[in-house]
Formats: structure tokens, C-alpha cells, sequence
């Protein structure tokens, strides 16, 4: 089981980030502090559209597509970690932790990120909430200290994540990003000027056909 690192929380690891991060991981379901949570089969006092986080145990609203946004009759008591409330929920719901109570390991409120009280929990997050996946955790048996990925979609050693601690993504994905982004860049200039050729080549057929 995991514990939130005690404030005030450094900018990044301070230990050998060399040696630790690449170190094992235990698996997802036995890191959580609620694996019964994993399932999205929810206790009946649970209002519909939300879960408990896997982590901290409170009950969150999961985060809605696109399409329903906003189609909600009111909205979230308090902005998620994302700055926005979440709609289709009631306004004075308490996040509920295991049996109707606060958890122990739920992080301090407002999160690493100083966010508003409330959360949400995205789609993608394996029910963890969004004031939990920017949380830096300690593994209990280990003391390795631990965060979520939003890029491997799992915990990964707080020293992957390099000299950017408090990044969503690790070193490893944000790296995967640039060059993905430097990819996708190269094939717009690419195709800019394949069509400034292609304007250029009628340009000329058309005066040499006036001719």
C-alpha cells in the first residue's frame, strides 16, 4: 500500500535518480489502497456517474465525453485538478471515502497542483483522481517513492520523471512526445511546400500556354 509523501513536497526526486529510476514497480493492484474500488461496480449509496478512487477512497464524479458535457442539471460543489467543475453532478456532494468516510491516505485538499476540493476521475486513469495522479506516493514496504504517468497510464518511480518532478508525464514519454510533435512538424512543412511546388509548376505551365 502507498502513502502520500509529507510536505512540504521538493520540485523533483532528491535522491540517486540514476540508480532509481529504472527500479521495479510492484503491480497496479497491489500498490492501490482500495483495489476493491478497481472494479467499476460501485456500493449502492454511490450516486450514478461516480466512482471512489482507487487511492485516497473519496468518491468522484468520472469524467464525461465531450458530447454530454454541459447537458448536466447542475454543477460540482468545487473545481476538479483540471480547473473545471464537473457537470451532470449534484452541487453539496462530500467525497465519500471507504464506508462513507475519509480516507487516512487521501491527499492533503487541493492536491500537489492546489487545485479546488473536488476531483474528478478520467476514463483513462485506471480510477485514480485527479488530485491523486499528481500526488507523489511512498510504497509502504519499500519506501520507493512513486507517481502517476499520465503517458505509461501506471505508476512509474518518482525519479523517472527527471529534473520535472511535479510533470504528468515521465522522462521517457515526454521525450516520445517531442518527437512525435517534431514528426507531425516536419510532414506540415513537408506538404507546405509540396504545394507551394505544385502552385509554382502551374504557375509556369499557364504562361508558357499563353505564349
Amino acid at each position: 500500500k502507498c502513502v502520500p509523501l509529507k510536505p512540504p513536497i521538493p520540485s523533483k526526486f532528491q535522491g540517486d535518480m540514476e540508480k532509481v529510476k529504472n527500479a521495479q514497480v510492484p503491480e497496479f493492484n497491489s500498490l492501490v489502497n482500495f483495489p476493491v474500488h478497481i472494479s467499476q461496480k460501485q456500493s449502492m449509496n454511490i450516486p450514478d456517474g461516480m466512482r471512489c478512487c482507487v487511492m485516497c477512497g473519496q468518491a468522484c464524479p468520472c469524467s464525461v465525453s465531450n458530447k454530454n458535457k454541459g447537458k448536466g442539471t447542475g454543477k460540482s460543489g468545487g473545481s476538479g485538478a483540471n480547473g473545471k467543475g464537473s457537470n451532470g453532478t449534484g452541487g453539496g456532494l462530500t467525497p465519500l471515502g471507504n464506508n462513507g468516510q475519509a480516507s487516512s491516505s487521501a491527499p492533503p485538499k487541493g492536491g500537489a497542483n492546489g487545485a479546488g476540493n473536488y476531483a474528478i476521475i478520467p476514463t483513462q486513469n485506471k480510477g485514480l483522481c485527479t488530485l491523486c495522479d499528481v500526488n507523489v506516493w511512498v510504497v509502504v514496504s519499500s519506501g520507493l517513492e512513486i507517481k502517476w504517468c499520465k503517458g505509461c497510464k501506471n505508476f512509474r518511480p518518482w525519479a523517472a520523471f527527471g529534473d520535472k518532478g511535479l510533470a504528468t508525464k515521465c522522462v521517457r514519454c515526454r521525450e516520445r512526445q517531442r518527437e512525435k510533435y517534431a514528426l507531425l512538424k516536419e510532414e506540415k512543412e513537408k506538404a507546405r511546400l509540396s504545394g507551394k511546388a505544385n502552385g509554382s509548376s502551374k504557375v509556369t505551365t499557364k504562361s508558357v500556354t499563353d505564349d
